[in-house]
C-alpha cells in the first residue's frame, strides 16, 4: 500500500502547507473543544475526551515539528527579515540650532537630539580644524540627522563663524566624523546708492543697504566742513559710489572705500572725489580741486549730538553761571572718540573734574583736549603720536558729569576758543596738470556712478548682476546697484 504523500521526503514542499495548517488547526480545535466539554460533562463523553484529547494534542505537536511546518516558519522569518527594511525607510532631516551662552558645542548637539557619543565624536573632529572656544553665543548651526524608526543619528553639522569661512563635520558609513574648513571666496564690488535723509545720515544709508562702515567714512570725510548736528536736516540728500569686498552671495566683508560722494545740504551740493597719488597715498578733494581735509575735525565723535555749546551757562552741577570753554557731544558710553588732527599727546590721565582726559598738541599754536572718557584707546600714553581720525578713547562720564558725553576743547596759542567757529587751515590744492587730470577723473567717476545706478532705476525691474567671478547677485533695491566690472579709481600720476 503506497505511503501518504505528505509523509515522504517530498513533504518539505511548500505545496503541502495548507494541509499541514488545516490538520494543525483542526487538531488543536477538536482537542480544545473536547477538553472544554469534559470540564462540564461527565459520563461516556468525558471518557471519550480523556482518551482522545491527549492523542490529538500529541498529533498537533508532531505536525508542528514536521519538516514542512519548520520550512514554513523559516520562510516566514526570511520574508519578514527581507521586508522589514523596506517598511522602515531612513529619513534625512535638518534643523537649526543656536549656541547658548556658556554652552559647549557637544552640549548644544546633545540638546538638539544627538546621542552623547555622537556629540562628543563630532566635537572632537571639529576641534582639529577649528577652535570651538571662539564660537559666540547666538551662533546659528545647521544640523543633519537620519531617522530610522524611532532612532535618530547625527550625520553632520555646518556653521559659518565668519563671512569668509564655513566649517562642517560629516559622518561616514562606518560612523566616523570628519571635519572640514572651507574658505568663501571674496570679490570686490563697485556699488552705488542714492537716498534722502529723513532723520540721520546713518538711517538714510541703512534704508539703501549701505554698510555702516561706509556711512561712518562718509561722515568722517565731511566732518571737516559739515556739522552733522546743526547743518543736516530732513529733506537733504546723499549719493555715494564705493568699492566693497563681498562674498559671492553679495554679503559685505570688511571695510570698503568711498570713491565719490555728494551731500545736498541746505540746497547746496557738496561733491567729493577720492584721489590716489603715485605714492599710493589717498586724499579727498571737492569739485574745485581743494582738499576737504582741515587741520582739525569739527566733530571728533561719531553719532553724537551737541548737548552744550561754547560760552556762559548755568553749570548743571555747581548751580551758578560759569564759562563753558568747549563743546559737549552727547553719546552713549563706549562710543569711539577720534583724534581731531595729527599730533602728539602732551597730557593723559585723570584730571580733576575733567575725569579721564587727553590733550593733543597738533603744532606750535593749536591743541585739542578731550574729557570725561570711560577709558583710553590702546597704547595711548604721553608722547604718543596720533593721526587724525585715530581712536584715542571712548565716551564716558568720569569726573564732574551728569551723563555720558565728550567735552571737547580747542586751544589756540594757549587760549580756549569755540571749536565750531574757529577758522582752521585747509589742506593742499591741485593746479596745473594735476588739476586737469583731476577734472578728467571727475567726469569718469560721475559717469560710472550714473551708469551703475541707471541699471536699477525705479522704472526698470531689479535684475540679476553678474560679478567678475561669474556669480549672480540680485540687486536689493532700485536705488542701490552693483558694478559688473572692476572700475578704475580716479587717480593722478599713475595712481589709477
Amino acid at each position: 500500500m503506497p505511503k501518504p504523500r505528505f509523509t515522504t521526503a517530498r513533504a518539505s514542499s511548500l505545496r503541502a502547507t495548507p494541509i499541514i495548517q488545516l490538520l494543525l488547526t483542526a487538531s488543536l480545535a477538536v482537542g480544545i473543544g473536547l477538553a472544554g466539554h469534559a470540564t462540564h460533562k461527565s459520563g461516556p463523553v468525558n471518557d471519550v475526551a480523556k482518551a482522545v484529547v491527549p492523542a490529538l494534542q500529541q498529533t498537533a505537536r508532531n505536525v508542528a515539528q514536521s519538516a514542512p511546518a519548520q520550512a514554513l516558519a523559516a520562510a516566514k522569518a526570511n520574508i519578514a527579515e527581507a521586508v522589514a527594511p523596506a517598511l522602515v525607510q531612513p529619513v534625512n532631516t535638518t534643523r537649526e540650532a543656536e549656541l547658548d551662552d556658556g554652552q559647549t558645542f557637544a552640549e548644544m548637539l546633545a540638546d538638539a537630539g544627538a546621542a552623547d557619543a555622537d556629540a562628543t565624536s563630532a566635537m572632537n573632529a571639529l576641534s582639529k580644524v577649528y577652535d570651538l572656544r571662539k564660537l559666540k553665543a547666538g551662533q546659528d548651526i545647521t544640523l543633519s540627522f537620519v531617522r530610522t524608526a524611532q532612532q535618530e543619528t547625527l550625520t553632520g553639522a555646518n556653521f559659518q563663524p565668519e563671512a569668509t569661512k564655513e566649517v562642517s563635520v560629516t559622518r561616514d558609513a562606518e560612523g566616523n566624523y570628519t571635519a572640514n574648513v572651507k574658505l568663501i571666496p571674496i570679490v570686490r564690488q563697485r556699488l552705488a546708492a542714492r537716498g534722502e535723509i529723513t532723520s540721520t545720515l546713518y538711517e538714510a544709508g541703512d534704508r539703501q543697504g549701505v554698510p555702516h562702515a561706509i556711512m561712518a567714512s562718509l561722515i568722517h570725510i565731511y566732518s571737516h566742513d559739515i556739522d552733522f548736528q546743526r547743518d543736516v536736516h530732513p529733506g537733504d540728500k546723499f549719493e555715494v559710489l564705493y568699492d566693497q569686498p563681498t562674498t559671492v552671495q553679495g554679503k559685505a566683508v570688511g571695510e570698503g572705500d568711498v570713491i565719490y560722494a555728494a551731500l545736498t545740504v541746505g540746497g547746496k551740493i557738496r561733491p567729493i572725489y577720492r584721489v590716489t597719488f603715485s605714492d599710493r597715498t589717498t586724499e579727498f578733494f571737492d569739485d574745485r580741486g581743494q582738499s576737504v581735509r582741515r587741520t582739525l575735525l569739527r566733530t571728533p565723535v561719531a553719532a553724537a549730538h551737541i548737548t552744550s555749546g561754547f560760552g556762559m551757562r548755568i553749570h548743571p552741577l555747581l548751580g551758578y553761571s560759569k564759562m563753558h570753554k568747549g563743546v559737549d557731544f552727547g553719546a552713549s558710553i563706549g562710543t569711539p572718540i577720534f583724534a581731531a588732527g595729527n599730533g602728539v599727546i602732551d597730557d593723559i590721565g585723570f584730571k580733576n573734574g575733567y575725569g579721564r582726559y587727553i590733550r593733543i598738541r597738533h603744532n606750535n599754536t593749536i591743541e585739542t583736549a578731550y574729557a570725561h572718557m570711560s577709558r583710553f584707546g590702546n597704547n595711548m600714553h604721553q608722547g604718543s603720536h596720533v593721526n587724525q581720525g585715530e581712536v584715542i578713547g571712548y565716551v564716558g562720564m568720569s569726573g564732574r558729569a551728569t551723563g555720558p558725553h565728550l567735552h571737547f576743547e580747542v586751544h589756540v596759542n594757549g587760549n580756549q576758543v569755540n571749536p565750531l567757529s574757529v577758522n582752521l587751515p585747509t589742506g593742499r590744492s591741485l593746479d596745473g596738470k594735476l588739476l586737469a587730470d583731476f577734472r578728467a577723473g571727475q567726469g569718469k567717476v560721475r559717469q560710472e556712478f550714473s551708469t551703475i545706478l541707471a541699471k536699477h532705476a525705479p522704472s526698470a525691474p531689479a535684475a540679476p548682476v553678474v560679478t567678475t567671478k561669474g556669480q549672480l547677485i540680485q540687486a536689493s533695491a532700485t536705488t542701490r546697484a552693483f558694478a559688473t566690472h572692476p572700475a578704475e579709481t580716479c587717480g593722478l600720476r599713475g595712481g589709477c
